[in-house]
């Protein structure tokens, strides 16, 4: 590296010539990391057919996301600590109470800064004591009862009712949703969806078409539900993009969904951080300048491209980012297949 050869001769670099090349390399280094790299520097292939199907999959893993938020996220772990904490709901399953266990259950479920949407307390046997809350739930979650040192029963509680479900669809994704219970329409958003399940792979609202994208969940106590999402056809353009900018370009749009969700956002980065990382799976980083304000893994790697591509954690990521609270800019780190 201390010498290159010219018209068949050798000659040695300077000390100076030697450092001021260095200082090039790096200083262009670091502005190619800035600038990132756009996207028609991607040579793989057209996503074209495979479009729909690719935003299909990135929306299928948001809103299973969602789905599992509500069954093991932050929000639940702390109202299972209300119910197997609740005094008066385990004395009075202890004593086969109904009367006392409806009450304990009632005040429970309509606490006014706790989130239970419904809550089913059972004794040893498996008979239940009490059930409260709405008809149309999702996402239950079991748990025991103890008291004394023993188990004296259990309980199903969740902390989503299907509407609150579809309303976080429609605040990540966006798309209309329609939720059936037994084969029935029991909640629609976003558009009007028909009485039973669409049977194909298609459902037309108001005459559009869209690609009906059918997921399965638990229902409250027990069953399933199906979440119809209604997925639009992409664009023409998008579908001359390769699939892997495809895939950065929809987790980017569901991540400024979420970002406008939170006002003012400046002040609620760690609420953002959060839920956009359990949402969309990214590693979520905001900064100032180099300055890193919030993340979910730490603060992320030294230096961060506005696009493209950057190694942290001995993994590749592709980079998208946005900045809507200046000076403050999000990054989301979204793993490369």
């Amino acid at each position: 590296m201390a010498q290159t050869r010219e018209n068949g001769g050798v000659f040695r670099w300077t000390g100076a010539a030697l450092r001021a090349i260095v200082v090039g390399v790096l200083l262009a280094a670091l502005a190619l990391a800035v600038a990132g790299s756009p996207a028609s520097a991607d040579t793989t292939a057209p996503c074209g057919v495979s479009t729909l199907a690719t935003l299909m999959t990135v929306d299928s893993k948001v809103a299973n996301n969602i789905d599992r938020g509500e069954l093991a996220g932050s929000e639940t772990q702390v109202d299972l600590r209300h119910v197997t904490g609740a005094a008066d709901l385990l004395s009075a399953v202890a004593a086969d109470n109904r009367a006392a266990t409806l009450k304990a259950v009632s005040r429970i479920v309509y606490h006014h800064f706790w989130h239970i949407v419904r809550l089913q307390a059972l004794d040893a046997s498996g008979r239940i004591l009490a059930d409260v809350g709405g008809p149309y739930v999702i996402a239950p979650v079991r748990g025991v009862l103890s008291f004394g040192g023993r188990v004296i029963g259990s309980f199903v509680m969740s902390v989503q009712d299907d509407m609150g479900f579809a309303k976080l669809e429609r605040h990540a994704i966006g798309d209309p949703i329609g939720i059936y219970v037994n084969g029935k329409l029991a909640v629609e958003l976003g558009g009007y969806f028909p009485y039973h399940p669409p049977a194909g792979a298609q459902v037309s609202l108001a005459g559009i078409r869209y690609a009906a994208l059918a997921l399965t969940y638990n229902a409250f106590p027990s069953g399933t539900l199906s979440a119809v999402i209604a997925v639009p056809s992409p664009g023409a353009t998008l579908a001359t993009e390769p699939c892997s900018a495809v895939v950065v370009g929809e987790i980017g749009r569901v991540a400024e969904r979420i970002a406008a969700r939170f006002n003012p956002l400046a002040a609620s980065y760690a609420g953002f951080v959060e839920t956009c990382h359990a949402d969309t799976g990214a590693i979520v980083v905001v900064r100032i300048g180099l300055r890193a304000i919030g993340g979910s893994e730490g603060p992320g790697p030294p230096i961060l491209p506005l696009s493209g591509t950057v190694s942290y954690l001995s993994k590749n990521w592709s980079v998208f980012s946005f900045a809507p609270t200046p000076p403050a800019r999000i990054y989301l780190l979204i793993a490369q297949p």
